[in-house]
Formats: structure tokens, C-alpha cells, sequence
């Protein structure tokens, strides 16, 4: 992965934080997954950070992208100008097999390379198209189902969410408590990433191994996992961050390029293991 593709999109992620900004948020009125216009692939992990920021800093209103061969293979071409958002593409490899212990001769292994899509409604010209399609969402009665299924303990009291590793459960208060439906989804899918961090789930030892810092990193973790659940769902994870956790973040941030990725990282494998029970 291309050392500038990091930084781009790095320095993205600070530049909204500073801004009062979230990235992992949609810019839509709902959690809106940007899909390729082509393909009609959803875009995931850090693309999906990378096209919901780029949206929201440049004030795009439309959420299919494409790329630049694309647009030309269907008689459209970018706007003079115009420069592409970053995102990364695992390209599937074939490589011979020297350990004589194992009967294949080839194994598959992807390797990762950058490539840039444009916004189709605000930097390409010359595609007709109609109105996006509808992406279908799955019914809120499916997440109840997720729950269930990985056989989390939630109890409902107090005034606090939060998830206890000692005692293995998620206190919730009552759903009375919270202004909306979602805003108790919003939390709930929060606290279910931070679950994850239990050894025999994805042993995420982020708090034991860095106490200074890992504090902020699983919450990051935590905040981009929530988000990436609830996009199924068309749920806007719209959560409100405390002051310390985003200049924690931004410091990180600026020291490490690496930071957003690891995140992202962590969220990807716990918002596997929490759809994969």
C-alpha cells in the first residue's frame, strides 16, 4: 500500500476531526453505503471512510462512484480538473507452492494496490444515468436476531453503557432512556464491538497492552465498528465523542499514519465475528 495513499487519507481524517467533524458518520441522512455505479458493488472498511469524508468535505450529494476507466467505458469522462479519491483493491495472486508438505502446487494470496473513483454526480460528465438504486437494507428485526445470536448477556439499569470484561456482559439503561430507537442501536452496536475484544472472541488486547493510549484506540475501534454494523442496517451511527477521545485521536493521528488503519483493522474483524455467529 502506497506510503502517500496513507497520508491522503490520514490527513483527511484530521482534517475533519479538527473541523468538529466525524468521518466514519455518513454525510446522508441515513447510513448510506457508496456503491460503484458500474458494478453495483458496495465499497467497504476504509474505502467506505474514505468516500464518506470526501463526500462530506466536499458537499457531494450523490453516493455512486466510478472509476476512470469506467466512465470512459460508458462514453463519460472526469470534469477537467477533477482528482479522484484514494481507495484500495485486493487483487487475487498465484504463487508456486514450495513447502513439499502440501499437495497444491499454487496457493492465492492477495496483494493490495491503490486506485482513485470519482463522485458520479459531481465530477464526471457526459453518462446519463437515473436515479441510484435502491440498496436493500436489512430490517431492524435481523439485528435483534445478531444479538441473540452470539450470545452476548445484556442487563438493562443505570444510567451507564458500557461493556464489562471481567463479568463478560453489556449494561444497557432502558430503552426508555434514549431520544430515539436508533440513538439505543447506536449505542448497543458500540458496546457489542467492544465485546469483541474478549479473548476467544478476537482477542483485542488494546487496553492491556498500551494503557496509555489503548484506552483511545479501542474506542476508535469501537466508534468505526459500529459504524460499519450499522450500515447494513441504514442506521446513521451518530454518537457523540468526548473532547479528550478526538484530540487523542488527532494526536495519534498526525504521529502515525498507521493509526486509522489499525482501527479499521480491529473493526473489520470484530464486525466479522459479531455477523459470522
Amino acid at each position: 500500500m502506497k506510503k502517500d495513499y496513507k497520508e491522503k487519507i490520514t490527513n483527511q481524517i484530521i482534517k475533519a476531526l479538527e473541523q468538529g467533524q466525524i468521518p466514519w458518520i455518513s454525510p446522508f441522512e441515513k447510513q448510506i453505503i457508496p456503491m460503484n455505479y458500474l458494478t453495483k458493488k458496495t465499497y467497504n472498511g476504509l474505502n467506505l471512510i474514505s468516500l464518506w469524508v470526501t463526500a462530506m468535505q466536499a458537499g457531494y450529494t450523490g453516493n455512486y462512484w466510478i472509476g476512470f476507466r469506467q466512465a470512459n467505458q460508458l462514453g463519460g469522462k472526469i470534469k477537467k480538473g477533477e482528482k479522484g479519491t484514494p481507495i484500495t483493491i485486493c487483487c487475487p495472486a498465484k504463487f508456486e507452492n514450495k513447502n513439499e508438505n502440501i499437495e497444491e502446487d499454487e496457493k492465492i494470496r492477495c496483494y493490495y494496490k491503490t486506485d482513485y473513483v470519482f463522485n458520479l454526480y459531481s465530477q464526471v460528465e457526459g453518462i446519463t444515468f437515473k436515479t441510484e438504486s435502491s440498496i436493500q437494507y436489512r430490517p431492524l428485526k435481523e439485528f435483534e436476531t445478531l444479538i441473540a445470536r452470539t450470545g452476548m448477556k445484556i442487563r438493562h439499569q443505570g444510567e451507564r453503557a458500557y461493556y464489562s470484561l471481567k463479568e463478560d456482559f453489556i449494561n444497557m439503561p432502558f430503552r426508555s432512556k434514549f431520544k430515539t430507537q436508533t440513538a439505543y442501536y447506536q449505542t448497543l452496536a458500540h458496546e457489542l464491538v467492544h465485546s469483541t475484544m474478549k479473548a476467544d472472541r478476537c482477542s483485542r488486547n488494546l487496553l492491556k497492552d498500551n494503557p496509555q493510549n489503548g484506552r483511545a484506540l479501542e474506542e476508535l475501534t469501537a466508534e468505526i465498528g459500529a459504524a460499519y454494523l450499522l450500515a447494513e442496517f441504514g442506521l446513521k451511527a451518530d454518537m457523540q465523542n468526548s473532547t479528550a477521545y478526538i484530540q487523542s485521536w488527532i494526536k495519534e493521528l498526525k504521529n502515525d499514519t498507521n493509526y486509522i488503519f489499525k482501527a479499521s483493522t480491529f473493526a473489520k474483524e470484530a464486525v466479522k465475528w459479531l455477523t459470522s455467529q
